[in-house]
């Protein structure tokens, strides 16, 4: 069977990787926490960009046949170009789900406190020199993500975070990264990481 769709593929075989080159090459979306700028793909080579400070996130709601669902939506301030078709802006049956999520890329874009404590940037977390004096400080096992036992981490902590997310207050909760990310200049930031640190 496989050989039958290679050979009925063969002759659009340039196309598709042409049509895959250029997917790739638009999809260069990023939130750098170096730079401290966002930047969006439109399409067709061109991207949006703009400092992070200068988005508004909003809650959308999304009605759909099985109900009402949530994503995340960023608008920017000067421009109102909205973008709520980004690898974060997942459909979520709970809108805290969403809340917790724009708290995350908040934290993340804070240099001022450490990267999140989250699988995906744990490969990541001793690069940053924030991150990285927080960990030492308090004695985090580089390893936290890769050695957990997820049944149990899912049975305990995990649900505990799960139960928490859902009762917290997050009407009360108020922004605080615009005032917090001009107290680190970001030359200082970047003289201050390792040489063999990449943009994350």
């Amino acid at each position: 069977m496989t050989n039958v769709v290679g050979a009925l593929l063969k002759p659009f075989e340039k196309t598709l990787e042409k049509k895959l080159d250029e997917t790739l090459e638009d999809g260069s979306s990023e939130f750098n926490r170096v730079t401290g700028q966002v930047k969006f793909a439109l399409g067709k080579g061109r991207s949006f960009e703009a400092p992070f400070v200068e988005f508004d996130a909003y809650v959308e709601r999304v009605v759909q046949r099985g109900g009402i669902f949530y994503r995340l939506m960023f608008v920017h301030r000067y421009t109102q170009k909205q973008f709520n078709k980004t690898s974060l802006s997942n459909i979520e049956a709970e809108k805290t789900e969403v809340l917790a999520l724009w708290d995350m890329v908040q934290r993340y874009m804070d240099v001022t406190q450490p990267l999140p404590d989250m699988p995906r940037l744990g490969p990541f977390r001793h690069l940053d020199p924030v991150t990285a004096k927080y960990d030492q400080t308090t004695g985090r096992n580089p390893r936290y993500w890769r050695d957990l036992d997820l049944e149990a981490w899912q049975k305990g902590e995990g649900a505990e975070l799960l139960r928490n997310q859902r009762q917290f207050a997050w009407g009360r909760r108020q922004c605080r990264v615009t005032p917090q990310l001009g107290s680190v200049d970001m030359p200082t930031y970047r003289q201050s990481r390792p040489e063999t640190a990449c943009a994350v």
